[in-house]
C-alpha cells in the first residue's frame, strides 16, 4: 500500500508536491511516513505484549519523531483506519 497525500500549489495547478507519503501494510500495522524529502517522521508498528500477553491487531504503537506534529500523525492514522479497516466492509 502507498498513500501520498499531494498539495496544489495555487499559482500552478499542474505541480504537485508531496507533503507526506505513506508506505507499507496498514492491515499488519506496518507502515512508514515520509515527508516531502523522503525523511521517516512517523513509524506504525505492532505493539508487543510483555510476558508473552496475545494484542489484538487493532493494538499498534505510533513512533513520532519531532519534525511531525503528532495531531497530524494521528489524524493520518485515522484517515488510514478509515480507508482500510476490515469491519467497515460493506456487504449486501
Amino acid at each position: 500500500m502507498k498513500l501520498i497525500l499531494i498539495r496544489c500549489t495555487s499559482k500552478n495547478r499542474n505541480k504537485r508536491n508531496v507533503i507526506y507519503e505513506i508506505q507499507g501494510s496498514y492491515a499488519h500495522k506496518s507502515c512508514m511516513v515520509y515527508d516531502d524529502k523522503r525523511r521517516c517522521v512517523a513509524e506504525i508498528r505492532r505493539k508487543e505484549g510483555k510476558g508473552g500477553v496475545a494484542l489484538g491487531g487493532d493494538v499498534f504503537a505510533l513512533v513520532v519523531q519531532p519534525s511531525i506534529d503528532p495531531t497530524l500523525a494521528m489524524v493520518l492514522i485515522f484517515v488510514l483506519h478509515q480507508m482500510f479497516d476490515s469491519s467497515r466492509r460493506f456487504s449486501k
